[in-house]
């Protein structure tokens, strides 16, 4: 993952979020996950996005 500045952080989330708020697929918020650098700790955002993806996708799996 690249160091973006501030302003591309914000941009990108605030893309990203209304995706998510277009259709609720939590893919999106797995990208925010995924792209913002979480203080250094890029770990933290891919553990979140791949709790976020297993539950949807075990979700998926149930209907």
């Amino acid at each position: 993952m690249s160091k973006k500045s501030f302003i591309e952080n914000q941009a990108l989330v605030e893309n990203l979020w209304k995706q998510y708020q277009k259709n609720k697929d939590p893919k999106w918020l797995a990208e925010i996950c995924l792209n913002v650098p979480f203080f250094d700790h890029p770990e933290v955002g891919k553990e979140i996005a791949k709790l976020l993806e297993d539950h949807f996708h075990k979700k998926n799996q149930n209907n």
